[in-house]
């Protein structure tokens, strides 16, 4: 499996935070879980084409294409981080091991 893209662009801290044990990312939101609580992020992208690279990228990074063709993906990273990502709406979810 190929390793987690390092351009992560805000999920950086979150991926690197070891108390944080999922990430969230929808069009309007950035949320992590953290201590068994979902808490909003006040981490944005720079735009929705920044979001949909980097959720594309983590993508990748589990060998697979989201694409109107193959709209889910589920996956798991080299970390052993879990991934969940849907095409329309675009959204992911990562969830990591431990």
């Amino acid at each position: 499996m190929t390793h987690i893209p390092l351009d992560l662009g805000p999920l950086e801290p979150l991926l690197a935070d070891p108390a944080v044990t999922a990430i969230y990312i929808d069009a309007d939101s950035l949320r992590f879980e953290k201590a068994g609580t979902t808490q909003t992020s006040g981490l944005r992208f720079e735009s929705d084409s920044q979001r949909r690279q980097v959720i594309e990228s983590i993508v990748a990074a589990c060998d697979a294409q989201l694409a109107a063709a193959s709209p889910i993906v589920d996956g798991a990273l080299a970390d052993g981080t879990r991934v969940h990502a849907t095409f329309a709406p675009l959204h992911l979810a990562l969830r990591k091991p431990g």
